[in-house]
């Protein structure tokens, strides 16, 4: 399978249920950050996790499941709207076109943040095929991989080693601040089209790996990626002195170390029912060039 090809596809669908799905409204500058910044492009890579996840372990239809879906794409906009700020990371350019704040302004970029965390949770909630519990049980997932015990916790131990030297566990700040949020989407589908115990454990454990090698593999983009595709300066965490695979182990090392986590992701998820779209995306984490 061309995975690079079926991302693209799929990546091609969660624009247009982006698109669907996105709110408007009075005071319309606050409507258009939260737009501007939901069409910049990107991956789309965790609702196709959610719905892949799904898949894997036998959801046939997911039509009913696609809104939840898109609503992590919501929570990951709000994340880089925050990350790219003046206090964050303070990018002037994402995905190759200028940050929300540069064009909108810091607190207009804020609350846009602030508006697409919240309505995500109010996308999944208007759910009316999904029963209830289950809905409950994909919120409590979600807002405990993105909140304070997951990438709001990892964004802040990030930011106490770059600005105070203060935090220094390397593993604490990726699995917080990347890996939490991806487990939680691979866990969400497996929830939503009823996976075992067994079947949810093994894709969370697969979430989990691929969020830790997804972050390694930033970590070396930013030191030898190519600007023009990443739509965005490299070498900004050696500048800003931030904790990374590349600073404490090399390139190679990093390299080898994510290769590692991919292996141990297949494994989690070889035995589902049916597993080859979540392997084949497992590979093409740590071979990707944005």
């Amino acid at each position: 399978m061309d995975v690079k090809h079926f991302l693209a596809k799929q990546s091609v669908f969660i624009n247009e249920q982006i698109k669907r799905l996105t709110p408007s409204g009075i005071p319309e500058k606050l409507f258009d950050a939260m737009a501007y910044s939901l069409s910049a492009g990107g991956k789309r890579l965790r609702p196709i996790l959610v719905l892949e996840s799904a898949k894997a372990v036998g959801m046939e239809d997911i039509k009913d499941i696609v809104d939840i879906a898109v609503a992590t794409e919501f929570i990951h906009t709000y994340s880089l709207i925050h990350d790219d700020l003046p206090a964050m990371d303070d990018d002037e350019l994402r995905r190759g076109k200028p940050t929300c704040h540069i064009v909108y302004g810091e607190a207009i970029a804020i609350l846009a943040g602030d508006g697409l965390q919240s309505y995500a949770f109010e996308l999944i909630s208007k759910n009316r095929t999904v029963p209830p519990d289950k809905l409950l049980k994909v919120i409590n997932i979600l807002s405990h991989g993105t909140g304070i015990y997951g990438m709001v916790g990892g964004q802040a131990a990030d930011i106490l080693h770059e600005k105070e030297n203060s935090f220094n566990d390397i593993n604490f700040i990726h699995t917080h601040k990347t890996a939490k949020f991806i487990q939680s989407c691979c866990q969400m589908g497996g929830v939503l089209a009823d996976a075992t115990e067994e079947e949810e454990i093994s894709l969370k454990n697969y979430g989990l790996y691929i969020g830790l090698a997804f972050q390694i593999q930033d970590d070396i983009l930013d030191e030898i990626g190519d600007e023009k595709k990443l739509g965005k300066k490299t070498k900004k965490d050696r500048d800003k002195n931030k904790l990374t695979y590349p600073s404490i182990y090399g390139i190679e090392e990093s390299k080898r170390i994510a290769r590692e986590y991919v292996e141990k992701a297949v494994s989690e998820v070889e035995k589902l029912k049916r597993p080859e779209i979540l392997i084949e995306i497992a590979k093409f984490i740590i071979n990707r060039e944005v």
